[in-house]
């Protein structure tokens, strides 16, 4: 079986490695990744290429350093294996996928190479367990008079209130002998 293609986010570690130049002369790092934690595709890989220009530089290393590597002399990631990856980029990052057209063909591509998880959103401060205790206490009463309430009133009035007039051609302003036919 070989990948769907589709967008998607697979958890994946490196295979090995190898470097060369694009056809425009830029260098350029590929990684294997193969996909583990997938009941269907585990053991699938495909590969990630990395660009080493001034614009994209940055963001490859920093994929590298989370397949985490931590050396700083990329000629050590030369031809790696999958056992020497496992000692050198020892991490489960997570990939995302996409299809994308190339030479008229169509093929999946990775596009991101992440931290597990790093997509997602967090908070920098999270509020958890005795913190978000106390703060659920404090809301109950709130949130028990916001119940009874009920749910307020979510568009002002057409005509009354002090609300600003509609344009005559608005929906539910128009009459039928206002039509110009």
């Amino acid at each position: 079986m070989s990948l769907p293609m589709q967008k998607a986010t697979y958890r994946a570690r490196a295979a090995g490695s190898g470097f060369g130049t694009s056809s425009k002369g830029n260098n350029q790092i590929g990684i294997p990744c193969e996909i583990v934690d997938h009941e269907e595709l585990a053991g699938e890989t495909i590969t990630w290429l990395g660009h080493f220009t001034e614009k994209t530089t940055a963001r490859t290393v920093e994929s590298l350093q989370h397949f985490g590597w931590q050396g700083d002399d990329l000629s050590e990631l030369e031809d790696l294996d999958a056992a020497a990856a496992a000692r050198l980029l020892p991490e489960i990052v997570e990939i995302v996928v996409d299809p994308e057209q190339y030479e008229g063909e169509w093929q999946l591509k990775v596009k991101w190479v992440n931290k597990p998880g790093a997509g997602r959103f967090s908070f920098k401060e999270p509020l958890v367990g005795s913190g978000l205790k106390a703060f659920a206490a404090q809301m109950k009463g709130t949130i028990r008079g916001a119940k009874a309430a009920g749910p307020r009133a979510s568009a002002p009035k057409q005509n009354g209130g002090g609300a600003q007039p509609q344009h005559p051609n608005a929906p539910g302003n128009r009459r039928d002998d206002d039509i110009p036919f």
